[in-house]
């Protein structure tokens, strides 16, 4: 297991995004949530410390489920902030900076692997 920190693994995370292809923008949007994951957390904090009960705080927090303002955040920035920050766990863990995910069983899976292409299906 590579030590690394929560600032270190989203810098890894976004660069390892940046060579597979993804835009510009994306990787912008990305690391805008991923800077909340580092304000939570800590960005000097080892990203192998972080623990099931502290992710769970996380989701409920008010970094994440609101604006500066007090107003609540939309279902969707918040959906694709914890999205993006079980992509950066799941990436860590199969890059070998952690040895297991911290992840609630509530937390979205989604499809990190290739969809199979509905376009495959035989003509006839």
């Amino acid at each position: 297991m590579t030590e690394c920190t929560v600032h270190q693994a989203a810098e890894a995370f976004i660069g390892h995004l940046r060579e597979s292809g993804k835009k510009e923008r994306t990787l912008y949007t990305y690391r805008k949530d991923l800077d909340a994951v580092e304000a939570f957390f800590g960005a000097d904090r080892q990203l192998a410390e972080i623990r099931l009960p502290q992710v769970g705080k996380f989701y409920k927090s008010d970094l994440l489920l609101k604006l500066p303002d007090g107003k609540e955040r939309a279902e969707r920035t918040v959906a694709k902030t914890v999205r993006v920050f079980r992509m950066m766990m799941v990436w860590a863990r199969e890059s070998g900076r952690i040895e297991e995910l911290p992840l609630p069983k509530s937390t979205p899976m989604g499809h990190s692997r290739v969809k199979e292409s509905s376009d495959e299906q035989p003509n006839g």
